[in-house]
């Protein structure tokens, strides 16, 4: 990359490298360190089945979908309950509101989501380089540790079992099945 590329601010190949956080494959496009600001833009695949629970954080996110359809929960606000956001649409969930995501599509969806930095970090602290010569696998018990351990570290709320059974979520082991 040359020097003209980072003052204006175009993503470095290392920044695209695709990661895998909670099932989830995350690229950073741009970080709040490229624009020395507070905002960051990721693209995330949703791989068909993948789930992320219920939870809430005090960064905004803004989802736009390219291609495929994405299940949204918001436990309050005009768009309340679960919702489908389809292609070349848009849904903003403001910080704090309790919110969750699923695929139930057979296939992957892809959306751009733009968020503040500390929801970026924690991002970061999570993401772990993705293998494209591997199927996605859902998160082991040891990265379910990580992910409680840094969601207390930035104090974002993570809902129980129960919570998100009241929303149509269960969790069930290879063993339940």
């Amino acid at each position: 990359m040359n020097t003209s590329e980072t003052e204006t601010g175009t993503s470095s190949r290392a920044e695209e490298r695709t990661f895998i956080v909670l099932g989830v494959l995350l690229q950073f496009l741009s970080t709040p360190e490229q624009i020395n600001d507070q905002l960051s833009v990721m693209r995330g695949t949703v791989p068909s089945g993948v789930v992320i629970p219920l939870h809430s954080h005090p960064d905004p996110e803004i989802f736009y979908v390219l291609n495929g359809s994405l299940e949204i929960f918001q436990a309050e606000g005009q768009s309340a309950g679960w919702q489908i956001v389809t292609v070349g649409e848009v849904v903003s969930i403001p910080g704090n509101v309790r919110h969750a995501l699923r695929n139930t599509s057979s296939s992957p969806i892809t959306s751009i989501t733009v968020s503040k930095q500390e929801l970026y970090n924690f991002f970061r602290e999570l993401a772990r380089p993705f293998d494209p010569n591997r199927s996605p696998a859902p998160p082991t018990p040891d990265e379910m540790q990580q992910l409680l351990r840094v969601a207390e570290k930035y104090e974002y709320w993570l809902a129980s079992p129960d919570e998100n059974a009241a929303i149509g979520i269960s969790f069930h082991s290879p063993a339940d099945r």
